[in-house]
C-alpha cells in the first residue's frame, strides 16, 4: 500500500515543553543566523535541540553528504524529538535521501518543516504516507528591514 491508496498520517500537534530538531540538510549557516529562530521557538515554550553537524562548512553544505544525512537520521530516530526544522534551504536535500531510513517516522511520525530544497524530503515523506510542514524556515525568521 502506498500513499495515493491510504491517508496521510498527521503527527501530532507540539506542546510547551516539547524538543525540536534544527538541522540543515542542504546549505550550511552560522549560529548567528540562527540565534532569533531559536529565541522565538524558546518563547513559544519549545526545546531546541541542533544537529551535531548543523554549523559545518563543505563548500556550500552543512557539512559532507554524510554529515547531513547523520544529523537527519539522528533527529528521526530520537523518540524525544517531536519536529525537525531545516534551518535554511539551498541545494542539498536530494544528496542525502538514499542515506535516510524512514522506518521510525512510520512508527513514530514526526513533523519535518522547511520549504525550496526540502521539498524533496516532503515528497519523500508523502510517499510513506506522513504529513509535513512547508514552511518557513529558521534562516528567515528575522526580519531584517528596520521599516517593516
Amino acid at each position: 500500500m502506498n500513499a495515493t491508496t491510504q491517508s496521510i498520517q498527521r503527527p501530532l500537534s507540539l506542546i510547551k515543553g516539547d524538543q525540536i530538531g534544527l538541522i540543515s540538510t542542504a546549505r550550511n549557516i552560522s549560529e548567528e543566523e540562527l540565534e532569533y529562530a531559536k529565541n522565538v521557538f524558546s518563547n513559544w515554550g519549545l526545546k531546541v535541540v541542533l544537529g551535531d553537524h548543523l554549523f559545518c562548512k563543505f563548500h556550500q553544505f552543512a557539512g559532507t553528504d554524510t554529515q547531513r544525512a547523520a544529523d537527519l537520521q539522528n533527529m528521526i530516530d530520537n523518540p524525544e524529538i517531536k519536529a525537525i526544522i531545516c534551518a535554511r534551504g539551498g541545494y542539498g536535500t536530494v544528496r542525502i535521501l538514499d542515506l535516510i531510513n524512514f522506518n521510525a517516522l512510520q512508527k513514530n511520525p514526526k513533523w519535518i518543516g522547511g520549504y525550496s530544497d526540502v521539498t524533496a524530503l516532503h515528497s519523500s515523506m508523502h510517499n510513506i504516507g506522513i504529513a509535513s510542514l512547508h514552511c518557513s524556515m529558521p534562516i528567515n525568521f528575522l526580519n531584517k528591514s528596520e521599516d517593516s
